[in-house]
């Protein structure tokens, strides 16, 4: 065994390491964690997508060359966070009425006015998927 290789097996784990240290920014962006001044923690949800994002990519882009425990480990921060950012965003109000809420509480639309008397009804047109996504991924293909 070659020096370098006998010094990479001395060094702590340093991809755990990653992981935790962007799956605890993520938390503090959430205010998941306690505010050392015992004032309440703040919340920056964009903060927090862009941690979640980060450890996203780096899931994708070391698939396949994980041991088994760093890849539960990277996939079980990746759900914990996710659905902590759901539950926070939702509590805000920031995220989709309950499936369980009672129809008639759909926002309504707004009552026609004088204005709109004669004009066609403006129709949405749903985003397509790349449209919603705020980021563009890239992929490489060597097949």
């Amino acid at each position: 065994m070659s020096e370098a290789e006998q010094n990479a097996q001395d060094l702590p784990s340093t991809f755990s390491q990653l992981v935790i240290m962007i799956a605890t920014s993520a938390l503090q962006q959430l205010g998941q964690v306690p505010d050392p001044s015992g004032k309440r923690p703040e919340v920056h949800l964009e903060g927090a997508q862009g941690m979640i994002d980060i450890l996203e990519t780096l899931s994708e882009k070391t698939k396949g060359n994980l041991d088994t425990a760093e890849e539960k480990m990277l996939s079980e921060s990746l759900t914990m966070l996710r659905l902590q950012f759901v539950e926070v965003k939702q509590a805000q109000g920031g995220g989709r009425p309950p499936a369980s809420a009672p129809a008639d509480s759909a926002p309504e639309e707004p009552p026609a006015t004088s204005d709109d008397a004669g004009k066609e009804p403006v129709i949405e047109t749903p985003k397509t998927q790349e449209e919603s996504e705020n980021k563009t991924r890239y992929r490489k293909s060597y097949g």
